[in-house]
């Protein structure tokens, strides 16, 4: 009697419990509210704590499991009481198993969704490789993928079973709970591992260890004796960090498939079901409310919610069942509190998979103080960093570089940072609902201010590198690596600027980011540039200042508003003087240049060019000087002087190519397209803005030239009557200038679609709802260059003047004067509804 107080594995009976419980898809506890007992007398019993039920409790429990005659026989028969083994016996005692299926996994009460790829490259791996570990942060689906593997291996591993160890707290329970689980029983004087190893010495398994990470080293040691001594063990572990067990192959789990953000807004049905986060949510938001549907109007507000959980499952079912009591507007407003809303999972879950928050918990409950507190400051990057930017965040007392990487190394590890390795240079980044939760910790520090104002300032630094790289390398070189940082860039700003921690710091900031603004986000720079400049004082670095004017200026041209671009170009110059800044006086005089000439008063800009010609070659600023040329050939052209243009643009062409500045020679080959346009050779302007476009589809920045690019050969078509061609590149100058909000650009194709639809010859007469829609178009467009503060340039006069010819001798000046009228009064929408009928 004595020997049967030993810390027992579970008995026959136990393993049989658990296996009928887990097939029944049972916690626990809801098999104790089924059978009227308690929870604590089921884990007795399943432990092996408690060899043998009590009659009533046997039969309560075989009513709530619900098991077949056969299955009763057998269930009771492991009821009676094993006898602890006598000399002469076997060592290993297995529980009987009557009709005992070879796998021993509990079936899925739900479908299988999204992995359908992981599943056979898993079970490839194992194929090859006798140890596959499943890793994945928390949430992510790693137990049911490796439920989903499991069944399939029988051919390869024999019997599979499932061992779970996430209900552990004490390590020295593993080898117990893969006894439990393969039905054995402790032998009184000998290790229990050896007892396993026993049995497994000859057996063909497929051994599945479910949630290892908190015991890892345990789990660790104890697979490592199992491979070496059972040639037949295959091992399918997972884990939110690696085993590093000799043989180990690791797998790291993403996220179920989302659409891009953008593609995100215009899915219907049928399209969003093709990807597996959506059909994850539809199928949870089915079984939480059987009304709900997928549907042509509410699949963009469920791929927006997917998007927002990046896939991950466990929030995405977390999500879906909210569906009951918030309609999914709501609910994707709501995610920015994601934590209080991704609660009350299901009832049989464990603990920590009832909850997001939980789940997370759990991973940073098993860090060392260094690694939370790297976690945390992590938090601070938007969109990743590279391992330099992380080492200007981390905690002052976390040490040198070298322990850095191990801190990051250990969070990549653990599944709580993910590396992304596909670029150049190895990025970093936290899933969203990862950064939330860890934001928060540092909040509770007290620390998120500091940490973000290191953020700032090294952000601030990176900006100042790709400036100088943007003056003195090939556009690539300078592109690449900057991409990438927007969301960080934002996030300082946001923080220096929006929040005014730090204003002075984001001034430097929003002014030294021009080569991002003009190439990748013209409106939002322009948001920043005049929130910065409306913060000036007399605190302010009065070069900071001047700098800002410059960009504002910049920006202000791209925008078509040269009026306003003049200005602050004229206020740079002043300051810049002042200061007595030669190379800031010749950036802000290639400003105030270049809005002169588009404002048609070339006299007056040729001297200011001359002069900021003149320094930018003292200096060697060549790409200064290439842009400067390129602004003095549309000068000559616009004084007639065609020769001297192209003169001018050749050398700008020769300094591009020379310098790799691909976009600026892209930029320099539109001007001079316009500039054989004016010229009177229309057909070399089309073959010279193709070629441009057609560099520019090799570029993946600087998109804004596509409208302007497409908007002028649809000029140039229109004078050819090649109408048919016209009207597709004035759409698509039009669907390229809504999406970068660029609304000159808009007002060009705007015109190129009246035109077509008053001059091609598809109908004569006119129909009067012809001719009226492109009256109204022009009105509109006439009302938006007055709204701009700019004029037509020459290449749109020419084909302007023709459509107002056309509409006069086709209506009556009052009709037309009053479609004029209306046109200027119409919303951006019904304007481009207007065009769209052309």
């Amino acid at each position: 009697m004595e020997n049967e107080r030993v810390a027992p594995a579970a008995s026959a009976f136990g393993s049989l419990l658990r296996r009928y419980r887990l097939a029944a898809g049972l916690s626990q506890e809801a098999l104790a509210e089924r059978a009227r007992i308690s929870p604590q007398g089921i884990g007795a019993l399943e432990r092996g704590d408690r060899r043998t039920p009590q009659r009533e409790t046997l039969t309560l429990l075989t009513k709530a499991l619900a098991l077949s005659a056969e299955q009763r026989r057998g269930f009771e028969a492991a009821a009676v009481r094993q006898s602890v083994p006598r000399p002469g016996r076997p060592a290993v005692t297995t529980g009987p198993w009557p009709a005992a299926p070879a796998a021993i996994l509990p079936l899925s009460l739900t479908t299988f969704v999204g992995r359908e790829g992981e599943v056979q490259e898993l079970r490839a791996l194992l194929r090859e490789h006798r140890l596959v570990t499943l890793t994945g942060p928390g949430g992510i689906g790693k137990t049911q993928t490796a439920l989903e593997v499991a069944p399939g291996f029988g051919d390869v591993a024999g019997d599979t079973c499932l061992v779970e160890l996430a209900p552990l707290v004490d390590p020295g329970l593993v080898a117990a709970s893969i006894a439990s689980a393969l039905g054995l029983q402790e032998v009184p004087s000998r290790p229990l591992l050896e007892t396993i190893l026993a049995h497994l010495q000859h057996t063909a398994m497929l051994l599945v260890l479910d949630n290892c990470e908190h015991v890892i080293d345990e789990a660790a040691r104890i697979v490592e004796n199992l491979l070496h001594r059972s040639p037949l063990l295959r091992v399918l572990a997972t884990s939110r960090e690696p085993l590093r067990v000799t043989g180990e192959r690791v797998y790291r789990l993403p996220p179920l498939a989302v659409p891009s953000l953008d593609r995100s807004a215009v899915l219907d049905a049928a399209e969003a079901a093709r990807y597996p986060a959506i059909q994850l949510f539809a199928q949870c938001a089915q079984a939480a409310d059987h009304r709900f549907a997928l549907s042509d109007e509410n699949a963009a507000v469920v791929a927006g919610i997917c998007v927002q959980l990046e896939g991950i499952p466990l929030a995405i079912e977390l999500a879906a069942a909210r569906v009951t009591t918030l309609s999914l507007a709501v609910l994707a407003e709501k995610l920015e509190r994601r934590f209080a809303l991704l609660a009350r999972g299901a009832r049989s879950a464990h603990p920590r998979q009832q909850t997001m928050r939980a789940a997370i918990d759990w991973s940073y409950e098993l860090l060392a103080e260094p690694e939370r507190r790297f976690f945390e400051c992590f938090s601070v990057f938007a969109g990743g960093c590279t391992l330099e930017a992380a080492v200007t965040v981390a905690p002052g007392d976390a040490g040198e570089l070298a322990d850095h990487f191990e801190l990051l190394t250990s969070l990549v590890e653990k599944s709580l940072i993910v590396a992304d390795m596909d670029g150049s240079a190895p990025r970093y980044r936290m899933l969203e609902t990862f950064r939330h939760y860890a934001r928060e910790k540092l909040v509770m520090r007290g620390e998120l201010d500091a940490v973000c104002a290191r953020h700032a300032a090294a952000y601030l630094k990176i900006a100042e590198e790709i400036e100088c790289a943007f003056r003195e390398l090939p556009d690539r070189e300078w592109h690449e690596p900057a991409r990438p940082e927007l969301d960080n860039w934002r996030a300082a700003l946001e923080w220096t600027l929006g929040a005014g921690r730090d204003v002075w710091l984001g001034q430097r900031l929003a002014a030294t980011l021009r080569p991002i603004w003009g190439l990748f986000i013209l409106v939002e720079g322009r948001r920043w540039i005049r929130l910065a400049i409306e913060r000036v004082d007399e605190r302010t670095d009065p070069s900071v200042a001047a700098k800002l004017d410059t960009v504002d200026a910049f920006l202000s041209e791209q925008a078509g508003e040269f009026s306003a671009a003049l200005a602050a170009a004229e206020r740079a110059v002043d300051r810049y003087r002042a200061l007595g800044d030669r190379t800031g006086t010749a950036r802000a005089q290639v400003n105030a240049g270049n809005a002169l000439v588009r404002l048609g008063r070339p006299a007056e800009a040729e001297p200011l060019l001359h002069e900021a010609l003149n320094d930018a070659r003292a200096n060697g600023r060549k790409a200064l000087a290439g842009n400067i040329l390129n602004i003095m050939s549309e000068a000559r052209a616009l004084c007639g002087d065609f020769a001297g243009a192209r003169a001018a643009s050749d050398r700008a062409l020769t300094e591009y190519r020379t310098l790799g500045k691909e976009h600026s020679l892209l930029v320099t080959l539109t001007t001079r397209a316009d500039l054989e346009f004016r010229a009177g050779d229309a057909e070399a302007a089309v073959r010279i803005a193709q070629e441009a476009l057609g560099g520019l589809d090799a570029l993946t920045f600087g998109k804004a030239l596509e409208s302007a690019l497409h908007a002028n050969l649809s000029a140039y078509l229109v004078s050819l009557a090649r109408y048919d061609e016209a009207r597709i590149h004035a759409r698509q100058a039009l669907d390229v200038a809504q999406r970068l909000d660029a609304v000159l650009h808009e007002a060009w194709a705007l015109q190129h679609l009246a035109a077509i639809a008053v001059l091609a010859p598809q109908m004569s007469p006119k129909p009067t709802d012809v001719l009226s829609r492109a009256a109204r178009l022009i009105g509109f467009v006439d009302a938006r260059y007055v709204a701009l503060g700019s004029a037509l340039e020459p290449t749109d006069r020419q084909e302007y003047d023709r459509i107002l010819a056309a509409l006069r001798a086709a209506l009556p000046d009052d009709i037309l004067a009053s479609l004029l009228r209306g046109g200027a009064g119409m919303s951006e929408v019904e304007a481009i509804g207007e065009a769209l009928k052309v």
